[in-house]
């Protein structure tokens, strides 16, 4: 276990930066896509799909810049684990890059599998 000068461990310094930083950033998209739609509101209204999102944005529609900052948020959690198993790598802390590694497996097969 890595501490740092206050005795806090550096994964936690780690894990709160990235959980911070992803909420702000995708926050402050939001608010982005939110002002660009209540100032443009005559755009579409049709729902926007992941593969539509880079020429929404070019046309300067707050919906799809509104569905990046939710995008965002939710890969938040997923960049907390991948930090949190890169301090593990670097420590060499074998049990917690299993349970790591176990955590990735989980949610890759959770977006993989699809109910029928």
């Amino acid at each position: 276990m890595s501490l740092d000068v206050h005795g806090h461990r550096r994964i936690d310094r780690w894990i709160t930066f990235i959980l911070r930083s992803g909420m702000l950033l995708s926050m402050g998209i939001m608010i982005l896509g939110l002002l660009l739609y209540a100032l443009f509101p005559s755009q579409s209204s049709t729902v926007v799909s992941i593969q539509q999102i880079p020429n929404e944005i070019a046309k300067g529609n707050g919906q799809a810049i509104l569905l990046v900052g939710i995008l965002v948020l939710i890969a938040t959690p997923l960049a907390r684990i991948l930090t949190a198993m890169a301090v593990f790598i670097i420590d060499r802390d074998l049990k917690f890059i299993a349970l790591c590694t176990l955590v990735l497996i989980v949610l890759l097969v959770a977006v993989l599998v699809r109910p029928h």
